[in-house]
């Protein structure tokens, strides 16, 4: 079994390829902050959802992208598109592990809006790396 890669690692190398974002955050996000992206490592099984649950030389982390985007609807539904389709099918190396994403779903998912009415988006996927390729 390889060793984890961690969540900060995934975190630090997004926060260097989405530029348009300043606050960045991991486990909590900072609900002040109008535009802010929070990356959570995501407890789901991954047995169920990976195509790679026997590999061995393979770790699979499950992630949750949390956007906190604009009051603007349209805005917010734009950036986490973007996201998404940058993330979609991406691969790419963290240190020594070449990495790749596996995204759950169709697309981002809308959370709606906050109490300050500012709009949510969920991507939901698993990272998938390798070391040594």
């Amino acid at each position: 079994m390889i060793k984890k890669l961690s969540t900060r690692k995934v975190k630090d190398y997004l926060k260097g390829i989405i530029l348009e974002c300043n606050d960045w955050f991991i486990g909590k996000m900072d609900e002040s902050q109008e535009k802010a992206i929070a990356i959570y490592a995501n407890r789901r099984n991954i047995e169920k959802v990976s195509n790679f649950k026997y590999l061995q030389s393979y770790g699979i982390l499950p992630i949750t992208l949390l956007l906190r985007w604009t009051k603007n609807y349209d805005t917010a539904e734009k950036k986490a598109n973007e996201i998404y389709e940058l993330l979609s099918s991406s691969s790419f190396f963290i240190d020594d592990y070449k990495c790749s994403i596996e995204c759950l779903y169709e697309g981002p998912i809308d959370l709606g809006s906050d109490e300050n009415n500012v709009y949510k988006f969920s991507i939901e996927f698993d990272l998938i790396y390798r070391k040594g390729e």
